[in-house]
């Protein structure tokens, strides 16, 4: 007898919540992990698709004259030589540096995030910290592997609208229609295994290779169910969003009054500190709240690996529609 799926989204978020609330300090962590990954797979395929939508355009700005891309690489080559040969390589090694240096933190945030949410106490961020260089290359590979993954979805997608362009037909408004069809579920495939994998390297101290086959495995057992978790993650943070911005317009109501207030005074001082002052909290307001949206969501896909991997709550259907199809 086929034994009827229980549902586990409530307990793992309500837990996944706690773990944010009570250990903030992660959300230090959260900010610059998501500079890699916000956590959230839905997300992902909507920039994605503007991705895709800035494509198409820029592709359309190249063909505009009769060698592709001439006119635009024109432009930043001139602009380039303005500068100087020693200002343009000074500011390209700069900007190189600081990429590196943000891809480190990052990497490193990912792994002392799910370090964090898996201990059982509130542990130091240096600690973390440390803990997590040792998964460094691990979750950097992880990471590298699914961008190339997300490029390539991209790359396909964008390829019909560059033959549109160059010659509008059925064929490719069919190929175009029959992609999307295909890159959905792809990049959500992709990244819902991406979360597991990671979580697997840090929490499981597994290779790259192990991780995404686990990863595979788990989303393979339970794709419906990671469908619907993922979706409903999407939706819980987007309505946080949108609490978030009703906030920040209620803010808005103090920061005109002081403004005001500040312009009768005719202090510079005033106004000079005033305006800091609320810059700063609005600031810190903004960046509180996508730490603790990514320390939520990595907290969320951490809870459904540890229940998916439980040998006998794993063996279980976690899938809402499926556990009403069974009553």
């Amino acid at each position: 007898m086929t034994k009827k799926p229980t549902a586990h989204y409530r307990p793992m978020l309500a837990e996944a919540w706690r773990l944010t609330w009570e250990r903030k300090s992660l959300w230090v962590f959260g900010i610059f992990a998501a500079l890699i990954s916000t956590g959230g797979v839905v997300d992902v395929v909507v920039r994605s698709f503007k991705n895709v939508q800035q494509c198409g355009s820029l592709l359309a700005r190249l063909m505009d004259s009769s060698f592709v891309g001439y006119a635009t690489a024109s432009s930043y080559l001139e602009q380039l030589q303005l500068l100087g040969q020693s200002r343009a390589m000074g500011i390209i090694t700069l900007a190189t540096l600081v990429g590196v240096l943000l891809v480190v933190m990052a990497t490193l945030s990912q792994g002392a995030l799910i370090l964090g949410l898996k201990a059982k106490k509130t542990t130091s961020l240096s600690a973390l910290k440390k803990a997590s260089a040792t998964h460094f290359w691990p979750l950097l590979v992880l990471a590298i592997l699914n961008k190339l993954m997300t490029a390539i979805a991209t790359m396909l997608m964008t390829l019909p609208l560059f033959l549109f362009y160059l010659q509008s037909t059925q064929q490719t408004a069919t190929l175009f229609f029959v992609l999307i069809l295909l890159f959905i579920p792809l990049l959500t495939a992709v990244n819902i295994v991406y979360m597991f994998a990671l979580t697997d390297v840090v929490d499981g101290n597994r290779h790259p290779l192990d991780a995404i086959a686990t990863g595979w495995k788990l989303f393979a057992r339970q794709w419906l169910a990671t469908l619907e978790y993922g979706l409903l993650l999407f939706l819980l943070v987007a309505g946080a969003g949108l609490v978030l911005i009703g906030l920040l317009l209620l803010f808005t109501v103090p920061y005109a009054l002081i403004f005001t207030t500040t312009l009768l005074t005719g202090s510079f001082t005033f106004f000079l500190v005033a305006n800091t002052i609320f810059g700063l909290c609005l600031v810190g307001f903004i960046l509180a709240f996508g730490g603790a949206a990514v320390t939520f969501q990595y907290s969320a896909w951490h809870q459904f690996y540890l229940r998916g991997l439980h040998r006998t709550h794993g063996k279980k259907i976690f899938s809402k529609i499926l556990r009403l199809a069974h009553r």
